[in-house]
């Protein structure tokens, strides 16, 4: 009811890709708790094609402050909210707040990092990915092969050439500033860098990010994939689905 203040911790603040409490500046994060909103609502429903995000959704009266700054929210439900934390930050402590209708929430500081890189799963054991040729879904039944040119998804992944606006989807493909420290780890094995053919912003979206790669000759049945970003990884147990 309203009586009761949303209940959540530092600890439930997670990284939505990598359900790890690290946390970059535009990245998709998720609150779990209890209380936070009366209903379930999503973003995609109620502003499929908005230019600028939300910072409620109808009929939720949830709001999220970082730093008091307003943040986009995806999606709201009693026991969890997703919202993007503002990309205009740099790595440090935030204070984060989640308001119902004018009742506040605990205030927790949550540290972010420069890069909290995550990668976005289909289940919890695939990665989402497509060919980026036709644009199909890489998952069980549509495997990959060594050689395709394939695209992955994430959040987390930091600075962009082309400064991500709060509240603004990308409105272009814009590279990462750390184009060049971006790695690609296959059953731990790092494939070529020359194979990253795009690392960057995903446009239409707000805080996804995607990776355009071409699967070396070498690879092997389902790899775990992960990504690294200046050294910090991706989480680890996600495979890639790939037929040799």
């Amino acid at each position: 009811g309203e009586r009761w203040a949303p209940a959540y911790s530092q600890a439930s603040i997670l990284n939505l890709a990598s359900g790890l409490p690290e946390l970059a500046p535009n990245t998709l994060a998720v609150i779990y708790g209890q209380d936070l909103s009366p209903i379930a609502a999503s973003r995609i429903e109620a502003a499929p094609n908005a230019a600028i995000l939300p910072t409620t959704l109808p009929g939720t009266g949830v709001t999220v402050k970082v730093n008091g700054i307003l943040a986009a929210i995806e999606y709201a439900s009693p026991q969890a909210v997703v919202f993007i934390v503002p990309p205009e930050f740099v790595a440090g402590t935030v204070s984060v707040v989640l308001t119902r209708n004018g009742v506040n929430g605990p205030t927790v500081r949550v540290p972010l990092q420069d890069h909290a890189p995550g990668l976005l799963p289909l289940e919890s054991t695939w990665a989402l990915a497509r060919d980026a040729q036709t644009l199909d879904w890489r998952h069980a039944d549509s495997p990959a092969a060594p050689g395709d040119e394939i695209v992955l998804y994430g959040t987390g992944w930091g600075q962009t050439l082309r400064r991500a606006v709060n509240l603004q989807p990308a409105s272009q493909r814009t590279e990462l500033r750390a184009r060049e420290a971006v790695s690609v780890y296959l059953d731990g094995a790092e494939a070529p860098r020359d194979h990253i053919l795009y690392a960057g912003a995903s446009p239409g979206t707000a805080a996804i990010y995607e990776l355009r790669f071409r699967l070396p000759a070498w690879t092997p049945a389902d790899p775990e994939i992960r990504i690294a970003i200046n050294g910090r990884l991706s989480q680890e147990g996600l495979r890639l689905r790939v037929d040799p």
